[in-house]
């Protein structure tokens, strides 16, 4: 039989609302009582009812997190960084997958809110609008963490455009001249928009011509980075290729590889992401490595403190890392 705040007052010989008060830390007590029914509550066995403790204070401690069903290791990444902050600060993560099924994305979110949750992180997933309705038509507090939704929702990312400029000054700095981009051309998502933005206007500031088809792909995934290679064929018309994300980025070097093109001395490669993955492959990949565990922690302290407004827009570091897919030309 569940232990209640009841039968704790009754060992301790306090009244009842005095220990909910003790144990949600309201009211003031001696330190003395204060501990003895704290260790009473522990060594009964006693669970607090979060649910109910949210009902009766008109609040909630718990954050519900929309993420793509479609695996990712940086997805992986940003929830840690949430999980470590909530247990921090008391706060507890509602997981819900979503396919970019617009009638399934309705679905699971009305079952999320249909929970008491103080907010709904949306992680790198593009919501149709019919969608946002369903999220706006709440009090919900929003938020888009590693993706940019819409103006009305604050966002917790890394610059992309930024990104793309560090990346192309890096290769340019090793001599390169002739580069592509896979993986960031689909016309609708923000942040492919925002690299295939940095992308040219990085090129444009070297005095570099842009060439439309040396961005391709819209996939992120492995088969991108292979059908890359294929496509545009050997001698490569480039010398300098980056990766949308790791995934793609393992792709063409391994899709080189199968080619016979060497990697670095026939091709250089530079991965947008830097998760773990990046130290499996050999020659290790050079990457542009965003701080996923950072977005995740921030996520749950401005939640808490209510420090985003719906204008916000926070940007974390990415810093270049070299491994073994980059190399000068002289």
């Amino acid at each position: 039989m569940a232990i209640t705040i009841k039968d704790i007052a009754n060992k301790a010989g306090i009244s009842a609302a005095s220990v909910s008060r003790i144990l949600t830390n309201r009211g003031r007590f001696s330190e003395e009582t204060a501990q003895r029914v704290r260790q009473l509550a522990n060594d009964m066995g006693y669970f607090k009812n979060q649910s109910a403790a949210d009902l009766s204070q008109k609040s909630s401690r718990v954050v519900g997190v929309l993420v793509p069903i479609t695996h990712t290791n940086f997805a992986d990444e940003i929830i840690k960084g949430m999980q470590s902050k909530a247990y921090e600060l008391g706060y507890e993560l509602l997981i819900a997958f979503v396919t970019t099924d617009t009638q399934q994305q309705i679905k699971t979110v009305k079952s999320l809110l249909s929970r008491q949750l103080l907010a709904v992180v949306m992680l790198a997933i593009d919501i149709e609008d019919t969608v946002f309705d369903v999220l706006k038509s709440t009090d919900v507090k929003l938020l888009s963490v590693s993706n940019q939704l819409d103006n009305d929702i604050p966002s917790i990312s890394s610059d992309n455009y930024a990104m793309m400029h560090t990346i192309v000054d890096y290769l340019y700095e090793h001599g390169h001249r002739q580069m592509a981009l896979i993986g960031s051309s689909d016309p609708d998502p923000i942040v492919a928009i925002l690299r295939r933005r940095g992308f040219i206007d990085a090129l444009t500031n070297h005095g570099i011509s842009y060439n439309p088809d040396f961005i391709w792909g819209v996939e992120m995934t492995y088969q991108t980075g292979l059908d890359a290679i294929k496509k545009f064929g050997e001698p490569l018309p480039f010398t300098a290729v980056i990766g949308s994300a790791d995934i793609i980025s393992i792709g063409l070097l391994n899709g080189a590889i199968g080619a016979g093109i060497s990697v670095p001395n026939n091709l250089s490669i530079v991965t947008i992401d830097g998760t773990e993955l990046t130290q499996l492959t050999r020659p290790t990949l050079t990457a542009a490595q965003q701080n996923f565990a950072k977005m995740g922690e921030l996520a749950i302290t401005t939640l808490a403190d209510d420090s985003l407004s719906p204008h916000s827009m926070v940007f974390t570091d990415t810093i270049l890392v070299p491994g073994g897919t980059v190399s000068k030309i002289i």
